[in-house]
């Protein structure tokens, strides 16, 4: 085989690594910043045992299970019964609170619908500060649906299992066995179980802080602002846009023909008098000039020219 077909031949596995590679980039890339996320709100919310292992992990890790000892054990019927009843508290537990995160991030992803659907009133905040809020607002909301996210996310959990070794084991054997890994199991959703208490917490804190900021810059709005004034601000800006006028008055056409000349209109009422002359000043020159300049008066001294022509 030539280098040319191992090439051709290499070229489809190459390409699928590649697109591997980048999709577990992204993968890394994406939980990182969930988990850094996460990570930063709960120091925020003011848990400072917490470490980014832990939010990894999506568990805490400060119970540990230890075997019990039951050599001495007479009632193993009774022990394993307690044992049960241990796994199915935190059992009942875990699913407590999934309930309440359910119900919150129902809550949230209501909300976020009503800002979305009030979003175009945000933008009519005249102040700066408003605009800012409302926008830490919205980030607390979205912070809220990804811890949420985060806690139905997949996680590890301990289950009862039996194994073939157990299976040959004498009847008390077998209960004393049960016993310790009901415990164990019990010991480790207790583990996450308190991880997701605290989860829960810091989505319900965030929620109520954004609620109560929108609450907040909606009746801010609300109470300040008055629909006679909006309407002003708008009619006057309708009226101020040279572009929408031009749009609305269409484009001009050629200008027509001169129409005909109307009727003479009737005689103005008479002007006011004038104020007395005897004080005013008088321009000779002026009034020379003003005589000799009146085509009257050209006229009349040219017409006195031609009948003295004509009598000579």
């Amino acid at each position: 085989m030539s280098e040319n077909e191992n090439d051709d031949q290499q070229t489809p596995n190459q390409k699928t690594g590649f697109i591997q590679r980048c999709l577990d980039r992204f993968h890394d890339a994406r939980s990182g910043f969930v988990n850094r996320l996460a990570y930063c709100s709960m120091r925020v919310f003011g848990h400072e045992d917490i470490s980014l292992a832990d939010i990894e992990r999506g568990a805490y890790d400060g119970s540990t299970h230890k075997d019990r000892s039951l050599e001495n054990a007479q009632e193993t019927a009774l022990l394993l019964s307690s044992a049960k009843e241990c796994h199915r508290d935190a059992e009942a537990r875990r699913t407590a609170i999934t309930d309440k995160c359910k119900t919150l991030l129902t809550m949230s992803s209501i909300l976020m619908g009503l800002v979305g659907l009030l979003l175009p009133k945000a933008f009519a905040f005249d102040a700066f500060w408003m605009r800012a809020v409302c926008f830490v607002a919205i980030l607390g909301l979205l912070n809220v649906v990804v811890l949420l996210l985060t806690f139905f996310a997949v996680g590890r959990d301990t289950q009862v299992t039996l194994d073939q070794s157990e299976i040959d084991l004498e009847p008390k054997d077998y209960e004393k066995n049960r016993i310790n890994l009901y415990l164990q199991c019990q010991v480790a959703l207790d583990n996450r179980t308190d991880y997701l208490v605290d989860l829960y917490k810091v989505s319900r804190f965030f929620f109520l802080a954004s609620f109560t900021l929108v609450v907040i810059l909606f009746s801010i709005s609300f109470l300040s602002s008055s629909p006679r004034s909006e309407t002003s601000e708008i009619i006057r800006q309708l009226r101020s846009d040279p572009k929408l006028i031009d749009l609305l008055r269409g484009p001009k056409g050629e200008q027509g023909e001169d129409g005909n000349k109307g009727d003479q209109g009737r005689q103005g009422p008479q002007g006011r008098i004038g104020e007395n002359g005897k004080d005013a000043v008088i321009d000779e020159e002026k009034m020379i000039d003003r005589i000799l300049n009146d085509p009257r008066l050209r006229k009349r001294l040219e017409d006195a020219a031609n009948r003295a022509v004509q009598d000579n």
